[in-house]
């Protein structure tokens, strides 16, 4: 297509789908300043003589962590079934459930006068998180023009960024006895906000070819490219009828059959017959051939409503199956995937094994002792920089390749977070908010934004929900034991807290390195792991 791919209405869809990893990141941060106002355990003598009013929860260090991690528990339990009810239910129509989630959390937390409930508010919100997590990366990668894949898989993390950021800036002004809850409460209103917009956005155009629903396929990707009635062109037509043919032919590629002993072969594929009821495969010729036909279709298209299908008798639950859909049990036991399972496992506990929400849950506690006065702002502008570095990066995604910039960001994290354990100990103040900042930004350079948008392309079309719940999975568990462990440790060991994040990420370095291809430029399973 002559025209460019970057167009308003894809800037519009991934800005409102990716609402939810906004929510997600201000939900991991939105404790981290109030967190002393909130547990009771800020020093609030001077603030008795202004005012006699003091709102807290009392709690220990250990029900803090609780509090914490709960919120990693409800993104656990989500995350284990998101990717079939994606596939069921629809990137949009998932998208939109959990911004139930998002909304009734913040309620119970903002209400909240007690540890129980306020836990409870915290695993709500996980649970949104938990599902947001999944669906947003694939419906990016699914309505992405190929060129900008990369670019606009990277957007997840930013927006993740841009969410831990906010609730960081609020935590300036709210962090108090009186208006901790202002803050809790915001996250309300995102929910509802995202609820009110989301409806606007089109469904993924590839989860609606694998549903057969070739028709709204079309619109949505015509919507997506920004065309409008007058607009199209022949060359138009045939490009989105020749993606909507190659997403069909993917699709009917079936996994490898599994033996009777667990194993099964790596090359063999079998052609289901397609239904001859089925929607009419339209190929190039035949558009060139009927251009003046399609173009009355079109006109039907433009002028009708995407979101009207819905109430279609073609309903989600109902709409026909001509592909295969690898279960859990197959995903795990099959040889075919056992080295993206691999891949995917490494990865996304590397995100959070490497230590970042480390500052995330805890900077303020961590640069406390650093920057008594100011150690929300110094936060705060961490974070900012985090926002810019993963912004910087994103075009970077699809020139230099995922795998390097992978590489690139573990070896600094683990380097930094070695200075930083040293410049703790030493307490050489000025060495530890560099360390505690350059681990933030080598952050932002590939373990932030890459997990997000890499599982697509270690895997087939068949087995991408599964491969997201596997994956995220573990990513949450990866995130309670951090969330829970760290302030224990930290109080046990301090600053040698980071000398084992250090070796961790070193290791995951060596992991990387050995079984985690390039995935860059290649759109087939085989083209990856050849």
């Amino acid at each position: 297509m002559s025209r460019s791919p970057f167009t308003f209405r894809l800037v519009y869809h991934v800005a409102i789908v990716c609402l939810g990893a906004l929510q997600f990141g201000y939900h991991l941060s939105e404790l981290n300043a109030p967190e002393a106002y909130i547990s009771c355990q800020a020093r609030y003598r001077d603030f008795f003589r202004t005012s006699e009013l003091v709102d807290c929860i009392p709690m220990n260090a250990n029900q803090i962590g609780l509090v914490n991690s709960i919120f990693s528990i409800g993104g656990l339990i989500s995350a284990t079934v998101a990717g079939r009810a994606a596939d069921r239910f629809g990137r949009r129509g998932l998208t939109m459930i959990n911004c139930i989630s998002y909304i009734i959390g913040p309620a119970i937390m903002s209400v909240s006068t007690n540890f129980y409930v306020l836990m409870l508010g915290r695993f709500i919100s996980g649970l949104g998180s938990g599902a947001s997590l999944i669906v947003i990366p694939m419906y990016l990668n699914e309505i992405s023009p190929a060129a900008m894949t990369g670019m606009i898989g990277a957007m997840c993390q930013e927006f993740v960024n841009i969410g831990i950021l906010t609730a960081q800036v609020f935590g300036i002004f709210f962090s108090d006895f009186t208006k901790w809850r202002v803050i809790v409460s915001i996250g309300g209103i995102l929910g509802l906000v995202n609820l009110l917009l989301i409806p606007f956005c089109v469904e993924s155009p590839k989860w609606l070819t694998l549903r057969n629903r070739i028709h709204d396929a079309r619109v949505a990707l015509i919507k997506l490219r920004g065309l409008s009635h007058g607009e199209v062109a022949e060359a138009d037509l045939i490009e989105i009828d020749e993606l909507i043919e190659s997403w069909k032919e993917k699709s009917l590629k079936t996994v490898d059959t599994v033996d009777s002993g667990g194993s099964s072969s790596d090359s063999t594929y079998s052609e289901p017959v397609e239904d001859t009821d089925s929607v009419q495969k339209i190929t190039a010729s035949q558009i060139v051939s009927e251009i003046g036909k399609q173009q009355e279709v079109l006109s039907t298209i433009l002028s009708s409503e995407e979101g009207s299908t819905l109430q279609s008798t073609d309903s989600i639950a109902d709409a026909p199956h001509n592909f295969h859909q690898v279960s859990y049990k197959e995903f795990l036991t099959s040889r075919r995937f056992r080295r993206p399972l691999v891949a995917i496992v490494g990865i996304l506990t590397a995100q959070q094994f490497c230590g970042i929400n480390t500052m995330i849950f805890y900077g303020v506690t961590i640069l406390s002792a650093l920057f008594p006065t100011a150690a929300v702002l110094v936060n705060v502008l961490i974070s900012l920089l985090n926002c810019i570095v993963n912004l910087g990066v994103a075009p970077l995604v699809d020139r230099v390749g995922r795998r390097p910039l992978l590489l690139i960001s573990i070896g600094g994290m683990s380097t930094s977070s070695f200075l930083l354990a040293f410049g703790i100990l030493k307490n050489v103040t000025a060495l530890s908010g560099v360390a505690a900042t350059v681990f933030v930004a080598f952050f932002s350079v590939g373990l932030g934004p890459i997990p997000f948008l890499i599982i697509p392309e270690l895997t087939e079309a068949s087995s991408v929900g599964v491969a997201q719940s596997v994956g995220f999975t573990c990513n949450w568990i990866a995130v309670f034991l951090v969330g829970y462990l760290f302030p224990i440790l930290n109080e046990l060991i301090g600053g040698f807290v980071f000398f084992v994040l250090s070796g961790i990420a070193a290791c995951y370095f060596v992991f990387t390195w050995k079984f985690v291809p390039e995935t860059k430029g290649k759109t087939t399973f085989e083209a990856v792991w050849s």
